[in-house]
């Protein structure tokens, strides 16, 4: 009995329209400037990032806001805080909000790093045992009544004689600063208090010929 083969079956034809996914490798090579370009940019980022100096290290401070006059008071407007490098910081003595309401002890500009050796919260600062502050009203040489000088203060002999003595000979000027019509030293014209530190055996007599009227001072070699 001869055997059914059953008939053999066609093969399956392609699906007409459908095409293969191409292959990674072939994908890859198709885009390979684009990937060499990436890959070439992310490189270059990373060297310069690595290249780059670093910022300079900055410390938050307080600075002047505007320019001030020496002996002018500092209000909370005066001041504010800003970050500064480091490097050009003074090497100590930063201020605080502590020095509102003291006086500039000099003129000072725009954009200072405000330190306690510049105001008057710092007058007593550098006083030695043999020396004691005093502020007088100064009138002939006033102009010359800078933080630092050296001057000798003159007043008129007390005896009557109407000759100008020096009542403290070498002091030092710690502070100058004008004041207006409300002055407690007069009335009616502008006064300039002048800080002084004086030998201690000469502050009473400074100090009591200042009640005597506006002093004097010259400048000493």
């Amino acid at each position: 009995m001869p055997l059914h083969r059953s008939p053999a079956t066609p093969p399956t034809a392609p699906v007409s329209g459908r095409r293969r996914p191409p292959r990674p490798s072939l994908l890859l090579w198709r885009w390979r400037h684009l990937v060499v370009g990436l890959c070439l940019g992310a490189v270059l980022a990373l060297a310069l990032s690595v290249m780059r100096p670093a910022g300079p290290q900055t410390t938050r401070v307080l600075v002047l806001a505007h320019p001030v006059g020496a002996g002018a008071v500092l209000t909370a407007s005066d001041v504010e805080w800003r970050d500064v490098p480091r490097a050009a910081l003074p090497r100590g003595g930063l201020a605080d909000e502590g020095v509102i309401g003291s006086r500039a002890a000099v003129a000072l500009e725009e954009g200072t790093v405000l330190a306690t050796t510049m105001t008057s919260s710092a007058l007593a600062v550098g006083l030695s045992p043999t020396e004691r502050l005093v502020q007088v009203p100064v009138g002939i040489g006033a102009e010359m009544a800078q933080a630092g000088s050296v001057v000798d203060v003159v007043a008129e002999d007390p005896s009557g004689s109407g000759e100008p003595v020096v009542v403290a000979a070498g002091a030092r000027v710690v502070l100058a600063h004008t004041e207006g019509e409300e002055s407690h030293w007069g009335s009616g014209s502008h006064i300039t208090l002048v800080s002084l530190a004086v030998p201690a055996t000469a502050a009473s007599l400074v100090v009591g010929a200042a009640t005597q009227g506006t002093l004097g001072i010259v400048l000493s070699p």
